[in-house]
């Protein structure tokens, strides 16, 4: 009789170690993961990734700010008009690309204000932006301050590559 309780013991044990062992590993390889991970396994990730293999990885997204330089506003002036111009274009991008928002937010959200001399100047860069599929927004004035109601003061034109907005305003001096 002490042998087959010794022997029943063992094999109590025995199922124990062999539940508890794969119980272990069950919990270890079927963890949870959080969120992020799940987003970046997911469909969209490797769809964006065989994309960026195509795209030149040092060609880095901006947003370019034109100022009508003819308008000789102040520089608060200027700074609050290119910084209404930084929120449209965000707006705009996270409706109509979001993708493109986002690489351009992962590069830093690069901005580079440049010189308009004239409204018409503004006119044919915003032409030339939907010609080359690239967003742009155009910001008029309260006419509050310095210039009168409805003036258009800054386009925005992107976010975008570097290489496709150089296209449309390389020929563009700094601000």
């Amino acid at each position: 009789m002490g042998i087959i309780i010794s022997n029943s013991y063992l094999a109590v044990f025995s199922a124990g170690t062999f539940i508890g062992v794969a119980s272990a590993y069950f919990l270890l390889r079927f963890r949870h993961k959080p969120k992020d991970d799940i987003w970046r396994n997911g469909m969209e990730e490797r769809y964006e990734v065989i994309i960026d293999l195509f795209e030149d990885p040092k060609d880095e997204y901006r947003l370019i700010l034109a100022v009508r330089n003819d308008l000789r506003m102040q520089k608060g002036k200027v700074a609050a008009q290119c910084g209404h111009a930084a929120v449209a274009a965000y707006a705009k991008a996270l409706k109509e690309k979001p993708r493109t928002l986002k690489n351009w937010l992962k590069f830093g959200g690069t901005k580079i204000a440049v010189r308009l001399d004239s409204e018409q100047d503004l006119f044919e860069l915003d032409k030339h932006a939907k010609e080359m599929n690239v967003l742009s927004s155009i910001i008029r004035d309260a006419g509050q301050t310095q210039v009168s109601p409805g003036t258009r003061t800054v386009i925005a034109v992107g976010p975008a590559p570097k290489s496709v907005l150089d296209k449309i305003t390389g020929h563009l001096k700094l601000y």
